[in-house]
């Protein structure tokens, strides 16, 4: 995660790494899987998002567009794999308490529930995995009204208040 505002200074650079790893590698990886999973009968695919596929942050605005373009990619794929017995999962948490994580501070849900969730979900059939109450409420949010979490969004950037890491110019 590179931390870019959308239009800071190597925000285009940053873009398009995270474009590239976070869209085009999910992309590179379906269209090679998909086909075996669906020539063996079906499956799942499961792609680890993250909360801000959901949402805007500002202070890392170029990794959310990945993101929310990665849901994209995922819901897109869901459709078109239905019919083929090919489950896509999306998986959306805050920080979860692995490597990737480690420097960042507060709160971080367990790699072990979020894989447990994600279980359940699969057996269930369930399309979206929500691996900690941070995912789940920003979901309810934005499902019932987008615009009070949108003005505490403007508010964090017209502060610099961040509360999804430090900002960076």
């Amino acid at each position: 995660m590179l931390q870019k505002p959308i239009l800071s200074e190597g925000a285009e650079t940053a873009l398009r790494r995270e474009m590239e790893v976070n869209v085009f590698g999910l992309h590179r990886m379906m269209t090679a899987f998909a086909p075996r999973i669906a020539q063996a009968g079906g499956g799942t695919i499961v792609n680890v998002l993250s909360v801000v596929s959901l949402f805007v942050a500002p202070f890392n605005a170029t990794y959310c567009c990945s993101k929310h373009a990665a849901m994209a990619l995922t819901d897109g794929a869901r459709i078109q794999l239905r019919k083929q017995g090919v489950h896509v999962v999306g998986v959306y948490a805050g920080f979860i308490d692995t490597d990737m994580a480690r420097s960042v501070g507060g709160p971080k849900v367990s790699a072990r529930q979020v894989a447990e969730r994600t279980i359940e979900a699969m057996s269930g059939s369930r399309d979206h995995v929500f691996g900690d109450t941070v995912s789940e409420n920003i979901w309810q949010t934005l499902r019932k009204d987008s615009s009070d979490f949108e003005a505490a969004q403007q508010h964090a950037w017209d502060t610099g208040a961040t509360p999804w890491g430090s900002a960076s110019s």
